[in-house]
């Protein structure tokens, strides 16, 4: 009954990210929105799921756990300005064109932070089924609706970084394999809480850094700003939504 479960919720899982993924596939031409909406999704995962999680599985004071939000932040900044991670240099253009400028700052290393991620939440579900089959229930519909949004913000990072749709399809379906291998590492191992709440505190460091420092700051061009801020905000309503439905 529990495999037969497992394998249902897990399907659902997957499911749902090809189905977010498919999204900017499908209206490309809308890439800047779907980027905005990213930025918005990357800063709510951060601040209302990884860094809470993270506190909550890691034994110690919250300030010193908070340091590695802190220390994955610095850096991240410092190898973008170092032109580790960022090497081409990039501006908005005056007017809102049909697609991006050429060379969005760390689009590519979010997708790829993204895929980590997914790995991670694999982890959750088989932690949840080992847990209890209510408890699996409520992870995975939780999963489901969180990972609509990882799927989508993953293709449109690619997308808007001016890479063909063949790697933003490749990148979509590694999200869906390492929530895949995820999952059955979590069954096969027992991973202590203390290393996965450290991981998603780096995690969230690097997201903060990517979303609230890099790719809001990009898209803060007069002439678009309003349609940019709307889409941002409802990234961040959307994790906020499934957060609190979660909890």
């Amino acid at each position: 009954m529990s495999v037969l479960l497992g394998a249902g919720l897990l399907a659902a899982v997957v499911a749902s990210t090809l189905a977010g993924g498919s999204v900017p596939l499908r209206f490309e031409a809308h890439a800047r929105t779907f980027l905005s909406f990213s930025a918005g999704t990357l800063v709510g995962l951060s601040l209302l799921e990884l860094i809470p999680a993270g506190i909550e599985g890691m034994a110690g004071s919250a300030h010193l756990k908070l340091l590695l939000v802190l220390g994955a932040f610095l850096t991240t900044m410092l190898l973008d300005k170092l032109h580790v991670l960022h090497p081409h240099s990039h501006r908005m253009d005056a007017e809102c064109p049909p697609e991006e400028h050429e060379h969005p700052p760390l689009a590519m290393h979010g997708a790829i932070g993204l895929l980590l991620h997914s790995a991670v939440d694999g982890l959750a579900l088989a932690a949840a089924l080992r847990e209890s089959p209510a408890t699996a229930v409520a992870v995975g519909l939780a999963l489901s609706a969180h990972k609509f949004a990882d799927g989508l913000t993953t293709v449109s990072l690619v997308l808007t970084h001016h890479h063909r749709r063949a790697q933003a399809v490749r990148l979509l379906a590694g999200n869906a394999l390492l929530l895949l291998t995820g999952f059955a590492a979590g069954l096969a191992v027992a991973f202590r809480e203390g290393q996965v709440g450290g991981l998603l505190l780096v995690m969230a460091g690097f997201f903060l850094y990517l979303g609230a420092s890099d790719l809001i700051p990009s898209l803060t061009v007069p002439v678009c700003r309003k349609r940019d801020v709307f889409a941002t905000a409802c990234g961040m309503a959307v994790i906020a939504g499934v957060v609190l439905l979660a909890h």
